[in-house]
């Protein structure tokens, strides 16, 4: 119960079926492009960074491109999503627990649970629904398409380098309050939650069919440095429940996944980039938020720093 209660955890920070993207030996050292923003202007003395990671870590995503690297070593100030130590990280395990005296299976129905149990029986055989029985239901939603990998011991990227960071002795901060994260998921009726399962079952179920990895196409994304394809994945999720039968639902979690965030992560780095002008600070967050409309770096540029995409 504990060790899927630390692999949820991992899998938030917020998604394995078939065979990898490429083999051990044709795996590329580190991503071709660096998801890498340099920030300079108003009273900064030197250049400050946006990462955009994705939270996994599993082969070349686990290894920063030279230029990010570079970049980190650099600064004086690592901020992550949260902290992630792991007193903080293990903290977080209560938000995962359901509070309302029912089981997952109560919640969700014979039906989902059998298609749940299925699912689980592809990432492991051994595994089924019994552990998961106390889990909110947008917490098992949120668990499942990470699972696999998270099994596999791979530690997220934004976890690795948060541990280089410590190693270098650059502070360590965070852009978030985890009530930032879970609020988003806990203002939800159960109803809504159960939604998101079911729509996170048919996304795995139907790309399975197609012999697709939806991990594997966004590990693939990302270490290609493709803007587009890295965001057009991520809100993949979200995008096909606006365009179905939930839409209302899909647009709610967009706005309070990404606008709402953006808007309060921006605050945050602008007020860092204020408070301590002459450090150099290394702002890491999954690159949703930094891609598309209403991004962070547009309200840095408002703001009247200069943001500028490093690509090698």
């Amino acid at each position: 119960m504990k060790r899927l209660l630390r692999l949820c955890l991992a899998g938030l920070a917020i998604a394995g079926l078939t065979a990898p993207a490429w083999s051990a030996d044709e795996a590329p050292e580190h991503p071709a492009k660096p998801m890498l923003w340099r920030v300079e202007g108003g009273k900064l003395a030197k250049p400050s960074w946006l990462f955009g990671t994705i939270h996994l870590g599993t082969g070349p995503v686990g290894t920063l491109h030279p230029a990010a690297e570079k970049a980190l070593e650099s600064s004086d100030a690592l901020y992550t999503e949260l902290e992630m130590d792991p007193v903080t990280q293990l903290g977080l395990a209560k938000h995962f627990i359901r509070t309302d005296g029912r089981k997952l299976s109560d919640s969700i129905g014979e039906e989902m649970t059998e298609q749940l149990e299925a699912e689980l029986k592809k990432i492991m055989p051994a595994l089924n629904s019994a552990v998961l029985q106390s889990f909110k239901t947008w917490a098992v939603a949120i668990m499942l398409p990470t699972l696999k990998l998270q099994l596999e011991g791979a530690p997220p990227l934004d976890m690795i380098v948060w541990k280089k960071a410590e190693d270098a002795g650059i502070a360590t901060r965070a852009l978030e309050k985890p009530e930032d994260q879970f609020d988003i998921f806990d203002d939800l009726t159960e109803d809504e939650q159960v939604i998101m399962l079911s729509e996170t079952l048919r996304q795995l179920r139907e790309a399975r069919d197609k012999d697709e990895d939806l991990n594997d196409e966004l590990i693939a994304a990302y270490v290609s440095g493709d803007d587009q394809a890295v965001l057009d994945w991520m809100n993949r999720y979200y995008q096909e429940m606006i365009e179905g039968e939930h839409a209302e639902l899909g647009k709610k979690l967009m706005k309070r996944m990404l606008d709402d965030r953006n808007a309060k992560m921006a605050a945050t780095i602008i007020s860092a980039l204020q408070t301590e002008p002459d450090q150099s600070h290394f702002f890491a967050a999954g690159t949703a938020h930094f891609l598309g409309k209403n991004n962070i770096g547009g309200y840095l540029t408002k703001q009247g720093y200069k943001v500028t995409r490093v690509t090698e």
